[in-house]
């Protein structure tokens, strides 16, 4: 496949996800089909759609595994384009750092506050869920948004931070339920 004169534009990154558009996407099915088997076969890659409509590319990733830059090439190698300008994707990560840095800083803030029992996974939930009792008690102010709203933000806040940790201890109750119920299951018994 040639390279066109065509570069591949980075719309928006941050980490875990990119957005990247051009012409050739804009209704090729089958190149972006392409594109996309390309893409998603790399290391950490989770998700990447097409939309015709924009000539766009969404790209899921995970943070650590794998590598914006690689799947920038990547997309523009498999189109057949010219790459994502060097710079672009240095001046698209300077405010996702910020950011990140300044809730890692709050977050060991927050930990060292509560003699490490809580962080900011645990914190943030809880401020909704104290928040959403205060509006549904006043409920006739307008200021805050409605109680069940702030209650399911805490609720899958939560989830999205604690999921992997509430599973687990889910599996572990399963297993030692069904050892229980395991027919010759050795019963553990002591003698006085």
């Amino acid at each position: 496949m040639s390279t066109t004169r065509e570069s591949l534009e980075l719309v928006h990154h941050h980490p875990g996800r990119l957005r990247v558009r051009a012409e050739v996407f804009r209704g090729e099915a089958e190149l972006a089909g392409h594109v996309r088997d390309a893409v998603i076969s790399l290391r950490g890659v989770t998700r990447c759609d097409h939309s015709a409509r924009t000539g766009s590319l969404l790209i899921e990733y995970e943070p650590g595994l794998g590598e914006p830059d690689v799947i920038l090439d990547a997309v523009a190698t498999a189109a057949g384009i010219c790459p994502v300008p060097e710079d672009a994707l240095a001046r698209s990560r300077a405010p996702a750092l910020l950011a990140v840095g300044a809730v890692q800083e709050l977050n060991a803030i927050a930990g060292e506050l509560t003699g490490h029992r809580a962080d900011l996974r645990s914190l943030v939930p809880a401020g909704l869920a104290a928040l959403s009792a205060y509006s549904f008690i006043t409920s006739s102010e307008h200021r805050l948004p409605r109680w069940d709203n702030l209650l399911w933000w805490s609720y899958s806040i939560f989830l999205n931070h604690h999921g992997d940790e509430i599973d687990s201890l889910a599996e572990e109750r399963r297993r030692a339920r069904t050892e229980l119920r395991a027919p010759g299951a050795a019963h553990v018994t002591s003698a006085t």
